[in-house]
C-alpha cells in the first residue's frame, strides 16, 4: 500500500485550518494541525512531513520565521506553501526568497491549492537529485575559452554582499562574472549602475546575444534566467521558474559547466532558499571549483549551506577572503 502524503497546516485561524483539513482528508492526505509556528517547530521535530502549508502572519513565531526554521534545521525538508492575505509582489518575492517553495494568496481557490499541491509532491518525486552525481553528465569541450567563468548566486543579503565582492575583485585576473541576485527588474537595474562606480571591471546589465569578454561583470536583469552559450554569447529566457525564481542560479552554473568545464568556479554567497546547489553539482561534475560564503558572515545562510551539504564545496570563506582565492584558483587553471 503506498504511503499517504503527510500534510502539516500552520494557521492561527480556526475556521482555516477546519476548512484545509476537511479539504486535504477529503483528497486522501495525511494532515495534522499546528496553530502557530512554535507548534508547527515541535511537530516538525517529533514527525517527519513531506509538505507544509503555512499562513504568514502568526503570533510567536510567523511563517516567515518558520520557514527558516525549516531550512535550516531539517533535512530532508519539506514542500513548502505560504498561504496568505498578503498579495503584493513585494510580499511573494520576500517569501520565495526565505525559503518557500510556492506562494497563493488567501481566498484559497479550492481547485487551485489542489493542483499546486499536486506539483509540489510531483516535485518531491521526480526531481533531479543532487546527491547522485552520477546521473550528471558533461561533455568535455575539445577547445576552452582563455578565461575562466565565475557564476555568482545570492538572494536575501546579497546587494552589500556583492558589492563588498566585486570592489575588491583583480581587473587583471582572467576572468569573467556573471550575478544572480534574486529581485524584481527595477531593483536590479538600479544595482547594477550603483556597481558601475564601485570596480575597475567594466559592469554591464546582460543583454540577449551580448558577447562575453574577459573582465567583466554580467548582471542577470530581473525575470530571467541568463544562460552561456559556447559560441561565448549571452541568452536571456523567460522560460519556467527554478526554485520557484527567476532569474534562478541553477540554469547559469548548468550552462558555464557545459562550456567552461574545468575552467568554471561557483561562488554561492547569502540567501534564503536552494538556489544554486543544483547548478553547483554541474561545475563540481565539470571539474570546476565551488566557493560559498562563511555561513556566520551570511544574512541568510540557507542557499550556502544547501551547497555545503552536498560534500562538492572546495573553500568556505568570508566575502574579503573570496576575491584573493578566485585570483589564486584562476591563475593555477591557467597552468594547467
Amino acid at each position: 500500500m503506498q504511503k499517504k502524503i503527510r500534510i502539516l497546516v500552520v494557521d492561527d485561524e480556526v475556521t482555516s485550518t477546519i476548512f484545509l483539513k476537511r479539504l486535504l482528508l477529503k483528497n486522501d492526505y495525511d494532515v495534522v494541525v499546528a496553530y502557530n509556528g512554535v507548534e508547527a517547530t515541535q511537530e516538525l521535530e517529533n514527525s517527519d512531513f513531506d509538505m507544509v502549508l503555512t499562513d504568514w502572519m502568526m503570533p510567536q513565531v510567523d511563517g516567515i520565521e518558520l520557514i527558516r526554521r525549516i531550512r535550516e534545521n531539517l533535512k530532508p525538508d519539506p514542500y513548502i506553501i505560504m498561504l496568505t492575505a498578503l498579495i503584493s509582489d513585494g510580499a511573494r518575492q520576500h517569501a520565495l526568497n526565505s525559503g518557500a517553495d510556492d506562494y497563493l494568496a488567501k481566498p484559497i481557490d479550492v481547485n487551485e491549492l489542489l493542483e499546486r499541491i499536486k506539483i509540489g509532491i510531483h516535485k518531491l518525486s521526480n526531481a533531479l537529485d543532487v546527491n547522485d552525481k552520477d546521473k550528471i553528465e558533461i561533455k568535455k569541450q575539445a577547445v576552452l575559452p582563455d578565461f575562466v567563468a565565475v557564476g555568482v548566486a545570492t538572494s536575501t543579503g546579497g546587494p552589500p554582499a556583492l558589492a563588498a565582492l566585486i570592489k575588491n575583485l583583480n581587473k587583471d585576473t582572467k576572468a569573467s562574472y556573471f550575478i544572480i541576485q534574486h529581485g524584481p527588474p527595477w531593483m536590479i537595474e538600479t544595482f547594477t549602475n550603483r556597481l558601475k562606480n564601485n570596480t575597475d571591471l567594466g559592469v554591464e546589465l546582460v543583454q540577449d546575444g551580448m558577447k562575453i569578454q574577459s573582465g567583466y561583470v554580467y548582471v542577470c536583469p530581473g525575470d530571467l534566467h541568463l544562460i552561456v552559450n559556447s559560441d561565448l554569447s549571452m541568452t536571456l529566457d523567460d522560460g519556467q521558474k527554478e526554485n520557484f525564481v527567476r532569474p534562478s542560479a541553477d540554469p547559469l552554473f548548468r550552462s558555464i559547466a557545459y562550456t567552461f568545464n574545468q575552467r568554471s568556479i561557483a561562488l554561492v554567497l547569502t540567501g534564503m532558499g536552494r538556489d544554486g546547489t543544483n547548478g553547483s553539482s554541474f561545475i563540481h561534475k565539470a571539474g570546476g571549483k565551488i566557493i560559498v560564503q562563511d555561513l556566520k558572515s551570511c544574512v541568510a545562510p540557507s542557499m550556502p549551506r544547501s551547497v555545503i551539504e552536498e560534500d562538492i564545496v572546495d573553500f568556505i570563506l568570508n566575502i574579503e577572503e573570496i576575491p584573493a582565492r578566485i585570483d589564486s584558483i584562476v591563475k593555477e587553471i591557467n597552468l594547467n
